[in-house]
């Protein structure tokens, strides 16, 4: 089985559809989570996750921030005005749907969490040691996870204790069979590599390999949008760096 896997949309319907067309074939669509957040199209982007059939899709913790059900204090000045504006754009039934989902679970023998296993709403997977730990909290040979919007895996062989991290990179391919692995697929709406395209990762399930993405979308159409919401301009401007 193909399956095509997303992380971190945060509202960007551009680069999303970007994705989508780049990777038309899949069977399965499966979403990480932070599908609103930051970006100018959050109703939108939820209306495509139903349509394409999405499922797992987690629940991430910029999800629970526009849902109230987390604290705006715990982010930084920007990110709370965006989950603001997030809240008031999202209709009763993009509230319904994002309030039902979970922050991790199993899907077809491979684990998903949104930040780690460990913590799935909050913690960062963004070195060896913590990758490390993190293999305890979960059984299923991989766990895919989001958060940090960088393409990263995290491997450990059979006769290893430590987990060795390495970046997840446009047109790598990892053998799934080789050891246990956690892997970062990077963000589709707002990465952090410095590599401004948005990014997807493919699963072929019956060979156990993974396939690293990149594809180009119109940043600037997202940040008109961004402008024309009245969002933060280091929101947008952030976009056309990677950062």
């Amino acid at each position: 089985m193909k399956i095509l896997i997303i992380s971190d949309i945060h509202a960007n319907q551009v680069a999303l559809e970007a994705v989508l067309k780049a990777c038309p074939d899949f069977e399965a669509l499966w979403n990480i989570g932070d599908t609103v957040g930051y970006g100018p199209r959050p109703r939108e982007c939820v209306d495509l996750m139903v349509d394409y059939g999405a499922k797992p899709i987690l629940v991430g913790n910029h999800d629970l921030a526009c849902l109230g059900e987390i604290d705006l204090r715990e982010f930084n000045t920007v990110a709370q005005i965006a989950s603001r504006w997030t809240a008031l754009q999202l209709g009763m039934e993009h509230r319904a749907y994002l309030m039902g989902l979970y922050s991790d679970t199993v899907q077809d023998g491979y684990s998903l969490a949104h930040g780690s296993p460990r913590a799935p709403v909050w913690e960062y997977v963004t070195t060896a040691v913590i990758a490390t730990e993190n293999f305890a909290h979960f059984e299923t040979e991989t766990c895919f996870i989001g958060h940090t919007h960088i393409g990263m895996y995290a491997l450990v062989r059979p006769d290893e204790e430590m987990a060795s991290l390495h970046p997840l990179r446009d047109g790598d391919t990892l053998d799934l069979l080789v050891g246990r692995y956690i892997v970062n697929p990077g963000s589709v709406g707002q990465p952090r590599d410095r590599d401004p395209r948005a990014a997807y990762a493919v699963l072929d399930s019956s060979r156990g390999t993974l396939s690293a993405h990149r594809v180009a979308y119109d940043i600037a159409t997202t940040q008109r949008q961004m402008a024309l919401a009245n969002l933060p301009d280091i929101l947008a401007s952030r976009l056309a760096h990677g950062m």
